[in-house]
């Protein structure tokens, strides 16, 4: 029987709801190893600088006190708040499930096009489910004077003039960085399996060698490269997914300076140029890659367990 080439290519012998659960479990595990990166790109995109100013500012922020001496275990701050931990396991959760169930229901339109619309539609969903908290997130971690989420939520409210603006700042960026990403992701991690499948006519020579090596691999281990490989591709070839990202974090952080997507985009150009869209772009593409490699990956791996002991 012949495999099919639209398919995308999660395991799901053991249902959707397992997905969901070692998806989660993977986004929580991201969280836990990859957070210094998270806060890390957020600097960058709050102050529209460098990977190594931003790096300055948060040694000055977390390891040097306000008397100018050493604060070594200021670090530990960057685990501040525990709400990002919601965030990743509810977000990592919902991707992948989400769109193959919603992909099931547009396939009809066309691989490519129901991809599209199934994505866009289970990104709607991840941002209603996450928008919240990762505003949170971003404003209790870059802003230091915020000690609770009624007061963020307060200062956002104000800003936005309104209870959902204010609770999901930042939705519009966040939806066009998740967007982007989950469907270049998907597109890429289904191209790169049915090539391993079926070599593609007319590819180069390397191309060719490199799909020979992935088929000596166990699929376990084959699974996890080429998940890594279309995160990789869907990161750094996905110019929206940065833009996004920083729209979403400037909003998110300071809601009063930045009350709507389109002032945001505006101020990032004006002052900043085509270069402030990416800014925190290689903390963002080594958090990405490494957390969907650590998230997917366990997915795929605790989900094969599963359908064999379900056998």
């Amino acid at each position: 029987m012949a495999k099919d080439q639209s398919a995308l290519p999660f395991p799901t012998a053991a249902g959707y709801a397992t997905l969901a659960l070692n998806g989660a479990k993977g986004g929580a595990t991201k969280y836990l190893t990859l957070q210094y990166l998270n806060y890390a790109r957020w600097t960058a995109q709050q102050h529209s600088c460098s990977m190594v100013q931003a790096l300055r500012i948060m040694a000055r922020v977390h390891l040097i006190s306000a008397d100018g001496t050493w604060t070594p275990f200021g670090v530990a701050k960057y685990w501040r708040p525990a709400v990002t931990l919601l965030n990743e396991t509810v977000h990592w959760g919902m991707k992948v499930p989400a769109a193959m169930l919603l992909f099931e229901q547009f396939r009809d339109i066309g691989p490519h096009s129901g991809l599209f619309a199934a994505v866009a539609l289970s990104t709607c969903g991840e941002v209603a489910a996450t928008g919240w908290s990762e505003r949170f997130g971003v404003h209790m971690g870059l802003q230091q004077h915020i000690s609770t989420y009624r007061k963020s939520f307060s200062i956002s409210r104000q800003a936005r003039q309104g209870v959902l603006a204010g609770a999901w700042a930042g939705a519009g960026g966040l939806w066009v960085r998740n967007f982007s990403w989950n469907f270049a992701f998907f597109e890429w991690k289904r191209f790169l399996h049915n090539a391993v499948d079926s070599t593609p006519a007319n590819v180069p020579a390397w191309f060719e060698a490199h799909l020979d090596w992935l088929r000596s691999l166990e699929k376990k281990n084959q699974a996890n490269v080429l998940t890594f490989e279309a995160a990789t591709l869907g990161t750094y070839l996905t110019f929206f997914n940065m833009a996004g990202d920083n729209v979403k974090t400037k909003m998110q952080v300071d809601p009063a300076r930045y009350p709507s997507f389109r002032l945001t985009v505006y101020e990032i150009w004006h002052k900043h140029g085509l270069l402030g869209f990416t800014r925190g772009s290689l903390f963002k593409g080594i958090y990405l890659i490494l957390g969907s490699t650590l998230a997917i990956g366990i997915q795929e791996r605790l989900t094969e367990i599963m359908a064999a002991l379900f056998r």
